[in-house]
């Protein structure tokens, strides 16, 4: 699995402050989130849509729309992420309904995929984890666990790199937890903190 197969290719400039699209106030805590999300996503874009623009565009609908949902029912969203995401794949399984070339294998997918994550919000956090693990990453972390998603033992990927399997079993394992504790501690605050915010407006 090559890097760049992960890596969304569209701009998602910094915002200050919360602003109005052309699909209404997308709030800046909603925003920063979409841009947590994105990766997780644009596999799906790459398949159905196949172009990341018109996906971007779908996910700043979804923004708008969770947005307003946070804003007016804070107390009815357990997840600000899981909302986000299942508002984008519903978004973009109408989408793709448009479409005529492959849309019933298009939709079929993305239906089966929008049915697995309303089972739960760990699900979403676990996609964007491993999104965000993998953009954190130092090279040789990233290496290694790609390497481990294509199916390789550590034993294998040792071999290749001169070394004792279990000191990089050790090192990597180690840095991944460290890794993943880092960015779920900062999903769960961005979590509380907007949902706090709304409420208490």
């Amino acid at each position: 699995m090559s890097p760049h197969l992960l890596e969304p290719e569209v701009a998602w400039p910094d915002l200050e402050v919360s602003y109005i699209d052309e699909f209404g106030l997308i709030d800046r805590a909603v925003y920063d989130i979409s841009r947590n999300v994105w990766p997780a996503v644009v596999p799906y874009i790459r398949r159905t849509l196949r172009d990341l623009q018109a996906g971007q565009i779908v996910m700043m609908k979804a923004a708008a729309l969770v947005s307003r949902k946070v804003n007016e029912s804070p107390d009815k969203i357990t997840s600000v992420h899981g909302y986000l995401y299942r508002t984008f794949i519903h978004l973009l399984s109408k989408e793709v309904a448009k479409e005529g070339k492959h849309a019933e294998l298009n939709l079929a997918m993305l239906t089966n995929n929008e049915t697995s994550a309303e089972a739960s919000d760990e699900a979403v956090y676990e996609k964007i984890l491993i999104h965000q693990l993998l953009d954190r990453a130092d090279p040789q972390t990233r290496r290694v666990f790609e390497l481990r998603m294509l199916g390789h033992t550590f034993e294998e990927i040792a071999r290749e790199q001169d070394m004792q399997s279990n000191h990089l079993r050790s090192e990597w394992s180690k840095e991944i937890r460290r890794l993943a504790a880092l960015i779920e501690s900062e999903t769960h605050e961005s979590e509380r903190n907007i949902l706090q915010q709304r409420k208490r407006h």
